[in-house]
Parts: C-alpha cells; structure tokens; sequence
C-alpha cells in the first residue's frame, strides 16, 4: 500500500514539472511567434503611396483614404525612409560645400601672403637700383630681401596649408597637384632668395611669384565655382526635402484620424527640418536667398501664401463690417434694446468674424491651430482663475446692458453718487457729477446697489417743497402755486398740477406743490417755477418764515 502511495506521488510530481516545462516553453516561445507574425504582416503589406514622391497632395489625401492603421503605418515608414535619404543627400552636399569655403579661404590667404612677399621683392629692388657697394642703401636693401625671405616662407606655410585642405575635397586631385607645384616653387623661391645678387635676378623672382599667384586665383576661382554649384543643389535638395515632408505631414494626418500614434514621426520631422545658414559665407547665402525665392516650394510657395492669408483677412474685416452694420440697423429696428448692449453686440460681432477670418488665415500660413486653441484655452482658465474680481464685473456690466436700468445721459444715483451717466462699459460705469468730474464705479457695486433712475421715464414731476408761516392763509397759497405752475408753457396739462399740505413744523406749516414736464425740461422748469415763486410771493406780501428766537433781557436789581 505504501509503495502504490509512493508511487502515485512520483508520477505526480512528474507530471507538475512537466507542466512547468511546457509553460515555460509556450511563454518563450509566444513573443517570439508574435513578432514573427507581426514581422510578416509588415512585410506582407506593399508600399503604394511612395511608388511616385511627388503625387499631388490632394491626389495623395484620395489615395490614404481607404487604408488601414496598420498599412498607413508602413506607409508612414516609407515616407519616413525617404525623407531620412534626402536629409543624408543635403547633409553631404552641405559638408562639401564648407569644405569648399575652408579651401577657397586659405588659397585666398595664400594668395595675400605671396603678394606680401612679391611687394618685399618690390622693395628691396627699388633699394639695390639706388645703392651703391657697402653703402647704407646697400645694408637695408640686404634687409628687406631678408624680410622678402620671410614672407616666402610664410607664403610656403600658407600654400601648405591650402593643399592640406583641398586634399580632404573630394575630386580636387587636380587643383591638389597644381597647389604641390605651386607649394615646390615657393620652396625654391624660399631657398633661392639667399643667392639674390644682381637686379636682373629680383625681378625674375618677382615674375615667378607673380605667377604662383595667378595660379593660386585661378585655384580658388575653381573652388568657388564649384561651391555655387553644390549651394544651388542644397537649395534644389532643400525643395524636395520640403515636399516630402508636406506628404509626410499628410500621411500623418491620415494615420492619427485612424487612431494610429505619430508622436515620434512627427518629432523626426520637426529635427530635420531646421536650415543651418552660414552668414559668414555671403555670396552662398545670397544663392541660397535667390534660390529659395524662386523655387515651388519655398518663396513662390510663401508668397501664394502670404496673398491668400492677406485676402482673407481683408475679406474678414469687409464681411464684419458688413454684419455690424447688419446687426445694428436690425437691433434699432426692433427696439428695446440699450444703446450700450446695441454698441457691445454690434462690436462683438465684428471682433469675433474678424477673429475667425484671422485664424482661417493662419491655416493658409501653414500653422496648426490645435496648439494655439489648446494655449488659449488653458490661458483663459488660468485667467478666469486669477481674476474672478474682474471677471464679476463683466458678467456685472453685460446684465447691466441686458436689463438696462439706465442709459447713457440718464440722470442717477448710484452708490451715494448722483449725476449724470457718461459711459457704460462691461468692466465699469463712468458717472459725470455736477461739477464736472468724472467717477468711475465697478458695475459688480452697481448692481449690488439701489439705482435711482431720474430718467427713466419720458416725463419727470417737478416737486417743490414751500415753507408758509402759520400767519398765512394756506387756500391762498395753494391757488397762487398752482396759477404759477399752470401757468408755465413747459408744465403739461395732463397730468394736472398739484399742491399738497405736509404737516406742521415749529413755526411754519410744509406745502408740496408740483408739475409734469418731459424729462429734458426738468430742471430748466424748476429754477424758472422757483424764481417765479419767489416773485409772487414778494408781491403777495406772503412772508417765507425764517427759524427765530426771542431774547428778553431782565433788569438785575
């Protein structure tokens, strides 16, 4: 029985390890499968959209359509392939052409210093013509071929180097081997010099180096040919490189709208297209500036650009005005809107079709609006955030305008300020006072407040306050009061005018008496109305009272 438990034990122990085994093997063996299978699925799916590089755009966008993310893929690999190529080709041609100028630069400094060794030769004729043997002139004329012996030597040194650097040029052996020639003579010349004794021998020398010279022009007239040669391929390269990364671009679109991730693509393109310009190399940048100026996919390319963001923009600003004009003939036309909200809604639809038409304008520019909206929308926030204070005040000013308690001209009190209203803004409102001066009130105060509107309505009471003394007889009052204002052609019939007895104070009794005018006549009807009072009351003999009190003095005995 032990022995049948035992082994039972050990086949299953067996089989657990076996059951490792195999689990270990279908992990390993699983990625590797996988990447096999997604190796050949990759290698299945043929390229199609790089066959012809430069397709129209349009053509290509047709061409994209029914893809898959998975063939968009491989297709965004082959743009990517292709681009890489035309960057190696201008990197190359862009390396040549700085070897060019290193070599034009030192045949140019080559060329100097023989030059300042055939004016040392020149010199030291001119001395040796005048002097005689063992003479002073004879001393610095031995002096000055010394100081030519010099500038030769640096002339070898300068030439040396020339050849140095046209060796590192491809397919420069010839002007390679004319620089060693012109490398060898200078060395002559150089070991020559000491064996100088008549005229006739300086001005052979002078001849030679005259010819080194002339070869070393010509080496650099060579080298410069061949460099604007190579800048006009760059700028032909840089065209194409241009046009590949516009389908690249498109491709991209393509394969992001399906879902596809083209972070990294999008990153490779971005790093290779910047230009590196040497400013230093004036007559290349010239070539490059023309070059660019002139080609599809650089100034003509720009300059259609340029115009259809231009057209645009005037077109944005024409149909805004349009609409503005549009919006405030239909608002006036419809009536019960303020003056102020009419002028905010009219200026908001010029500024929001001018502001649309300027961001369709900068997609002719060739700039992506997602980042610019994406800016704008976390700006706003971040502003909504740190200016609540402000923000109240035009959310304050834009009801202010809605529900219009007053209009510009009204005559009101806001605030403990009474005055006139002088402007309405979303951020605040402007008050003109009675001297005057201008006070500037939040509209988030505002409209936290009472408003007292003095002109909010087509007609205005005049209601003046009478002090009458307890001596007069009131019922005459009264009738003088309402002869007066009925009498006033700025006073309405209708409502009639009228007089009202307050209430008994000290020494004298309050009267209220009043009128309707249209609102623009109220004050000029009360200042006339009051004078007129005053008139009447002089002619009357009826006494306005004045507080009084009595003194009496008594005698001290």
């Amino acid at each position: 029985m032990k022995k049948r438990k035992k082994f039972i034990f050990s086949h299953q122990w067996q089989a657990f390890c076996l059951t490792i085994v195999a689990c270990t093997l279908t992990l390993w063996v699983s990625p590797a499968n996988s990447q096999e299978s997604e190796t050949e699925t990759s290698a299945t799916i043929a390229v199609i959209t790089t066959e012809e590089p430069q397709i129209p755009v349009d053509e290509l966008k047709l061409l994209l359509k029914p893809l898959t993310q998975e063939e968009l893929e491989v297709e965004a690999k082959a743009w990517q392939d292709l681009l890489k190529a035309k960057v190696q080709e201008i990197s190359d041609a862009e390396i040549a052409i700085k070897r060019k100028n290193r070599e034009t630069r030192k045949s140019e400094e080559a060329v100097d210093a023989i030059e300042k060794a055939q004016k040392s030769l020149e010199e030291a004729e001119a001395r040796k013509k005048s002097a005689s043997p063992g003479s002073t002139e004879a001393e610095e004329a031995e002096k000055n071929l010394e100081a030519a012996q010099k500038e030769l030597a640096k002339a070898q040194e300068a030439v040396e180097e020339a050849v140095e650097v046209k060796k590192q040029s491809e397919g420069a052996e010839e002007a390679t081997e004319n620089l060693e020639v012109v490398a060898e003579a200078i060395e002559d010349e150089v070991s020559n010099t000491d064996d100088i004794d008549s005229q006739q021998e300086l001005a052979e020398k002078e001849k030679q180096l005259e010819a080194l010279s002339k070869q070393l022009e010509d080496s650099s007239e060579v080298a410069s040919e061949v460099k604007t040669q190579l800048v006009l391929d760059v700028t032909e390269l840089q065209q194409e490189q241009t046009a590949i990364a516009d389908r690249f671009d498109t491709v991209l679109d393509e394969f992001e709208s399906k879902g596809g991730k083209a972070e990294s693509f999008r990153q490779y393109i971005e790093s290779v297209s910047g230009v590196e310009i040497d400013v230093s190399d004036t007559e290349g940048l010239w070539l490059r500036i023309a070059g660019w100026l002139k080609s599809e996919e650089g100034g003509l390319r720009w300059g259609q650009n340029i115009g259809i963001f231009s057209a645009i923009v005037a077109t944005s600003v024409i149909v805004a005005a349009i609409l503005g004009f549009v919006t405030n003939r239909s608002l006036r036309i419809v009536g019960g809107v303020s003056d102020p909200l009419r002028q905010f809604l009219v200026r908001t639809v010029w500024q929001a079709t001018v502001g649309v038409g300027v961001l369709l304008a900068l997609t002719a520019l060739e700039i992506n609006l997602g980042p610019i909206l994406a800016l704008v929308g976390g700006t706003s926030f971040i502003l909504a955030f740190a200016l609540q204070t402000n923000i109240g005040n035009l959310a304050s000013g834009l009801m202010i305008m809605v529900y219009s308690p007053f209009n510009v001209g009204d005559e009101v009190e806001l605030c403990g300020t009474s005055g006139y209203i002088d402007t309405i803004s979303l951020p605040h409102t402007k008050i003109k006072g009675w001297t005057g001066q201008i006070i500037t009130i939040p509209n988030n105060s505002i409209l936290s407040s009472v408003v007292v509107n003095h002109s909010a309505r087509d007609t205005r009471r005049v209601s003046l306050q009478i002090r009458v003394g307890y001596n007069e007889n009131l019922s005459k009052v009264e009738q003088l009061l309402l002869d007066i204002f009925k009498s006033h052609s700025l006073v309405l019939e209708e409502p009639r005018p009228s007089t009202f007895a307050w209430k008994f104070e000290e020494y004298f009794v309050d009267l209220y008496v009043g009128g309707w005018t249209k609102t623009p006549d109220y004050w000029q009807v009360y200042n006339e109305t009051l004078h007129q009072i005053k008139e009447r009351f002089v002619q009357e003999g009826i006494e306005i009272p004045v507080p009084q009190q009595d003194i009496r003095l008594n005698e001290m005995k």
